[in-house]
């Protein structure tokens, strides 16, 4: 193994026997790099400031009534309009750049660079700039100068066209949902006449529902009547017909009052009721009893028996009980049979529920858009009529472009310095590949690293004039690396004063 001194020796020769070839490539790369900047076209760039506001007295005014835009989309919808192809194509017939458009490649060419060419930059919320760059100054100011008069003298015709044309197509599609808010009435209709008494109603219950909930209802009832009827037959069963009453005793039971009672409220169930209503039947056989039995005697205590009013009001109610059960059992035989005439519409119809929904469902977003359309369309016109006495967005100009004397590109000074960077790596790479390539022997050790047998080695004795030549050369080489520095100050101060 070489030590490190001997390693440092050793590529030390070889880089300084090469030293020439490397400051060749390092002049060689600099003279053509700097000729090629100083060749290099200038940029001169033109730059307008814009300020964006909205208008202070309408827009807090129509808030949430006219169709309102924030800052930032009102910028975004600028810059776009700015670079959009018809504003790029008309900058281009206003200024130089039509010479070059000869055909419509060309045509097509120069709209895509202008596109990239084109900066429009957000400086602050409502300040931005428009800067385009090119190597004619006139031109430069032309086009940005151009931007800004397209953009100043289209935009009210473009804010009423875009008006007009979202006012049409606001009222083709209110009539489109008319047709079909019309069409899918119409349906709903024939559907819920057709099944009219099985669709929900208003509480949200149909027909079958209740016909079954009637059902259930009347049968409870009819229960209870039952129920009733029985307790009513029990205590009637055990309470007397008939009263002995005590004539001396001028008190008691008065049956001439008791038959005059019956008699009246006999004549005024007649005059609502017919004479086959049970409680009329019933009345008539109280009044009977009463007339039959009235002035008999009693053998035994000298009085005389009388009808037992509360025996006849058990009666009465007996014979209104039964009345009742019969009324409902007709009753329920009605519900029942509208009930089982529900019930097989009802399963002839499986998805008629989820039909009536869908209809409703499809109707329900028809309204909800057709409202919503409405609702824009009067917000469009009251923009509209907004817009004739104010603008949303005022633009001001704060700095308007100007001719540009001072190139902003490119930066010979820095591209400069870079070459001569660039160079003096070149001829260091140039070397250090030269001594890759190199296949001389340097030393005793790569003699005998090929197996052959080394007898001894020559010393080089460094005499005055060896070493006077050696100084010489290095001056030489410390010369031709000082010369590129010369130059590159030279560079640079032309380069200074020709800006």
């Amino acid at each position: 193994m070489e030590s490190l001194q001997d390693l440092v020796s050793r590529y030390g020769g070889l880089a300084w026997r090469r030293r020439w070839w490397g400051v060749a490539a390092a002049w060689a790369l600099c003279i053509v790099g700097w000729i090629g900047i100083a060749l290099l076209p200038n940029e001169y760039e033109t730059t307008a400031r814009v300020y964006i506001d909205a208008d202070a007295v309408l827009t807090p005014l129509l808030r949430g009534i006219t169709t309102d835009t924030s800052m930032t989309d009102q910028i975004d919808l600028l810059q776009h309009m700015l670079l959009s192809r018809p504003n790029l194509e008309r900058i281009i017939a206003k200024t130089d750049l039509q010479l070059d458009t000869h055909t419509q490649t060309d045509l097509e060419e120069m709209v895509a660079r202008l596109e990239k060419t084109i900066k429009v930059n957000a400086q602050t919320r409502n300040i931005f700039s428009i800067a385009f760059r090119n190597p004619d100054r006139q031109l430069s100011y032309d086009v940005v100068q151009a931007v800004l008069a397209s953009y100043i003298e289209n935009r009210a015709g473009d804010n009423r066209d875009d008006m007009e044309k979202a006012t049409a197509f606001l009222d083709q599609q209110i009539s489109s949902y008319e047709k079909q808010l019309r069409e899918a009435e119409a349906k709903r209709a024939t559907f819920r006449t057709q099944y009219i008494d099985l669709l929900p109603g208003d509480g949200g219950v149909n027909r079958l529902e209740q016909a079954r909930g009637q059902v259930t209802a009347l049968t409870g009832q009819l229960e209870d009547a039952k129920s009733r009827r029985i307790l009513l037959a029990r205590e009637l069963a055990g309470t007397a017909a008939l009263v002995t009453t005590d004539s001396s005793s001028g008190g008691g039971y008065d049956s001439r009052g008791a038959l005059r009672a019956a008699e009246a409220k006999l004549r005024d169930l007649q005059e609502v009721y017919t004479d086959a209503y049970p409680e009329v039947v019933s009345q008539k056989r109280l009044v009977e009893n009463l007339r039959k039995t009235q002035g008999t005697p009693d053998a035994s205590s000298g009085g005389k028996s009388v009808p037992n009013p509360v025996f006849e009001q058990l009666k009465l109610r007996l014979v209104e009980t039964d009345a009742l059960i019969d009324s409902l059992l007709r009753q329920i035989d009605d519900a029942t049979r509208e009930r089982d005439r529900l019930s097989a519409i009802a399963h002839g119809e499986p998805n008629l529920e989820a039909r009536y929904l869908n209809l409703n469902r499809d109707y329900d977003v028809l309204r909800k858009n057709y409202d919503e359309l409405l609702a824009r369309r009067e917000s469009m016109k009251i923009t509209t009529a907004a817009q004739k006495g104010a603008s949303n967005v005022k633009l001001v100009i704060i700095d308007p472009p100007q001719v540009p004397h001072v190139p902003v590109a490119p930066a010979r000074i820095l591209l400069s310095i870079g070459v001569l960077v660039a160079g003096l790596a070149a001829g260091v790479g140039v070397v250090i590949a030269m001594m890759t390539l190199d296949q001389s022997f340097h030393s005793i050790v790569d003699l005998r690293a090929m197996g052959r047998p080394v007898l001894g080695a020559i010393s080089l004795a460094a005499l005055p004039p060896t070493i006077a030549m050696r100084l010489r050369s290095a001056a030489i080489f410390g010369s031709a690396i000082g010369g590129l520095l010369v130059v590159l100050g030279g560079v640079l101060l032309h380069f200074a004063q020709a800006t």
